[in-house]
């Protein structure tokens, strides 16, 4: 998976400052407390300077590191059959979403309707849990993969069954048929600092035992574009690249911190530029001990729409940083409670809020019915109030994704899609401005938009249905009645994240 490239000198500063530091550390140390010293290069013992040996303990330390780790961590091939034409009159385009970290990101699509099978081939990394054989990684790494193989640090190849996903973390377990298996220990990742060294493990390019070293860059990082429905990254400089998703984020004590997802790519080479993501290791335990346990993944529901607080906000409310968040619209749990639209949250169950993600974070590691406090600023007053959570479900997954605190009544289904006027505020806030179509608030896994190779998600455009340009609700009501007799209906969507148009051949049901 990856980030557009939104600004470019952003990539170009973020250069692995630690690879650099090392080096000057490292001349430092070995030349510019000898100048002079010695009248030839071959006069010089270096393993007898004291400098020498504090390299050479930081050096080992790395060696051990890496024999800890490594055992632990394996490599993800994932297969899928995927569907071509033989026929010579089709036009063949490929994925505009391809992506090095989507395992199938590069399948070309064909509108034939003779098509043959074909397979295709991604990869990844991940790391064994516990002795019992499941190995936790990236949900893109297995998503929609009909085999799952995964080959262990001793060379051995075992074919793995899928235990279960959470696509909103882009988490996944898989689990092989073997015991006894060397296991990764797991850190805290709430106790982790910027600045602190760490080393990423995996198969980058299928080069397996791949370790490279960087430091936390950053800690809770959101609003990257990745597409995940809750953010909460850690920024590593560690060089990250296609294969090493779903592989270790280490620390220097051998504990699994992260678990490596999204780089932020520059230039032409798609490559790592030292701005690389991991999911904290304690967001994976959560979500890690509900799949194991054969539970679906629950999470609660507060019922608000935010908006981010800006520095006009933070004045108006008497803040004197942009902190909380604003609410824009309640429904549900937050509506019984008390809560309106012009709340500023301030506080979550005693917990400072610092903007929205952090919000959405903490709401979603709460339990359904559990009594939370609110603190909010109404009326340059701080005012209490007490939810009791409800579930997220399906429901509400648009209200969660869209921003939009309940489901629209103008939001009308077609082929498994529910779809609503693009208005002034949904264009700004997904990035659609001077854009037309209508925007797909919700889709069915089981309907006809996603039983297509690159299937829409919420947030998409519908911009073309058959050739009719949609503009409206109208436009798109007569369009889909003028297809209504249609055995196969030609529809072209567009992505706000990555700027890409292109055309998805719907079936019906």
């Amino acid at each position: 998976m990856k980030i557009k490239n939104s600004d470019r000198k952003l990539f170009f500063i973020s250069i692995s400052s630690f690879g650099f530091g090392v080096i000057v550390l490292i001349l430092g140390l070995l030349f510019g407390m000898h100048i002079g010293t010695a009248s030839s290069q071959e006069d010089v013992d270096l393993s007898s300077k004291p400098e020498m040996k504090i390299l050479q303990d930081l050096n080992n330390a790395y060696i051990e590191l890496a024999k800890t780790a490594i055992p632990s961590v394996v490599k993800i091939r994932s297969e899928k059959t995927a569907k071509r034409s033989d026929s010579g009159s089709s036009q063949r385009r490929s994925n505009p979403f391809s992506d090095p970290f989507d395992p199938f990101g590069d399948i070309f699509r064909f509108f034939d309707e003779n098509p043959i099978p074909r397979q295709t081939r991604g990869w990844g990394s991940g790391f064994i849990v516990d002795k019992d054989g499941h190995i936790i990684t990236n949900n893109h790494v297995i998503a929609g993969a009909d085999k799952i193989k995964v080959t262990l640090d001793d060379k051995r190849e075992f074919d793995a069954k899928l235990i279960g996903t959470d696509p909103d973390t882009d988490i996944a377990i898989i689990k092989v048929d073997r015991d006894n298996l060397p296991v990764a220990k797991l850190g805290d990742s709430d106790k982790i600092q910027v600045g602190e060294m760490v080393i990423a493990i995996g198969s980058p390019f299928e080069l397996t035992r791949t370790v490279t070293n960087g430091i936390v860059s950053a800690t809770g990082r959101s609003g990257t574009g990745i597409g995940i429905t809750y953010e909460d990254f850690i920024q590593t400089n560690a060089a990250i690249n296609p294969g090493n998703s779903g592989g270790p984020l280490v620390n220097i004590r051998g504990e699994v911190i992260g678990i490596n997802t999204a780089i932020a790519t520059g230039g032409l080479s798609g490559g790592n530029v030292g701005v690389g993501f991991a999911i904290p290791i304690n967001t994976a335990k959560n979500i890690m001990e509900q799949l194991l346990s054969g539970k679906k993944v629950v999470r609660g529901w507060l019922g608000v729409a935010l908006q981010p607080v800006d520095s006009d906000i933070a004045e108006k409310y008497g803040l004197k940083e942009k902190k909380g968040a604003l609410i824009l619209n309640v429904s549900g749990p937050a509506k019984e409670a008390g809560l309106k639209a012009g709340d500023l949250i301030i506080e979550y169950n005693g917990k400072t809020v610092s903007d929205n993600a952090h919000l959405s974070k903490m709401v979603a590691a709460s339990k359904p019915n559990e009594k939370i406090k609110i603190k909010v600023i109404r009326d340059n007053k701080e005012r209490d109030f007490t939810v009791k959570l409800a579930e997220r479900t399906e429901e509400v997954v648009k209200s969660m994704r869209s921003g939009e605190s309940a489901p629209s009544e103008d939001s009308e289904e077609w082929m498994g899609m529910s779809v609503q006027e693009l208005t002034d505020s949904i264009a700004q806030r997904l990035g659609y401005e001077g854009q037309s179509g209508v925007v797909i608030t919700d889709i069915r896994a089981d309907g006809p938009a996603m039983q297509v190779e690159n299937p829409p998600a919420r947030g998409d455009l519908i911009q073309e249905i058959e050739g009719i340009t949609i503009k409206s609700m109208d436009d798109y009501r007569k369009a889909i009645e003028k297809v209504k007799d249609e055995s196969r209906v030609m529809v072209r969507l567009k992505r706000a994240s990555t700027g890409a148009s292109w055309y998805i051949v719907l079936k019906k049901e």
